[in-house]
């Protein structure tokens, strides 16, 4: 847990209690006290999140080299690769070209089975440009399925890019909250998504399952648990 996690636990504690003395006041009639609390809590709650904007906007994106780890708590992935697909998943078209990605999902809790249900990727070319995987994915596995402590599987993502484009690396969502409001986060709220690099090759193989070894449409760029 790091600072900004425990500053985050602490503010919402206080907006809880601030709302529940709040509440008592007016049950109570005691409206001037009501709506002097509720100015202090508006007043903190601007500055929460001026401070939230201000160091998203300061704090430089985070850069995952390939093949290092990315853990949202207990739930873990890697970005292995991207290959050059001669095979085309996402559908005849040649204005664009085919790329297989291959991640790693595994858990390092000891003890409960987990998922990241609203988990998914986006593939990022060297002009920051992002773009969303091509329905289904080769191997079978998804970004969402269930796995048991110290469990890993392997995915296979399908994406298009136009063919003078270079993927160079992963832009991964855990989902948006808690993590967009908290201080400092990759995910809060106006700061770039942290980017997981990728060992890029264009040997043009057709698209297969991952191998045992290692590691389409354009999407506005935007900005986006604990994480470690």
């Amino acid at each position: 847990m790091t600072l900004f996690d425990l500053l985050f636990l602490v503010s919402g504690l206080f907006v809880v209690g601030m709302t529940g003395r709040i509440a008592v006041s007016a049950i109570r009639g005691r409206w001037d006290a009501a709506i002097r609390l509720g100015r202090l809590l508006g007043l903190f709650l601007a500055l929460y999140a001026a401070v939230l904007m201000c160091v998203a906007l300061v704090l430089p994106r985070r850069i995952y080299s390939p093949g290092e780890q990315r853990c949202f708590d207990d739930w873990c992935v890697t970005a292995l690769g991207a290959t050059a697909s001669a095979a085309t998943p996402c559908g005849p078209d040649e204005s664009g070209r085919d790329w297989a990605v291959t991640v790693e999902v595994n858990s390092v809790a000891r003890r409960i089975r987990q998922r990241a249900p609203d988990a998914h990727a986006e593939l990022e070319d060297q002009e920051g440009k992002r773009y969303r995987p091509c329905t289904g994915t080769a191997s079978g596995k998804s970004l969402s399925d269930e796995l048991g402590p110290g469990e890993s599987f392997r995915v296979s993502l399908p994406f298009r890019l136009p063919r003078d484009a270079t993927p160079t690396g992963l832009v991964l969502h855990h989902g948006d909250f808690p993590g967009a409001v908290i201080i400092g986060a990759d995910q809060s709220f106006l700061h770039r998504p942290a980017l997981q690099r990728l060992t890029v090759e264009r040997d043009q193989k057709p698209m297969l399952a991952p191998p045992s070894t290692g590691s389409t449409t354009p999407f506005t760029n935007r900005a986006a648990g604990e994480e470690r």
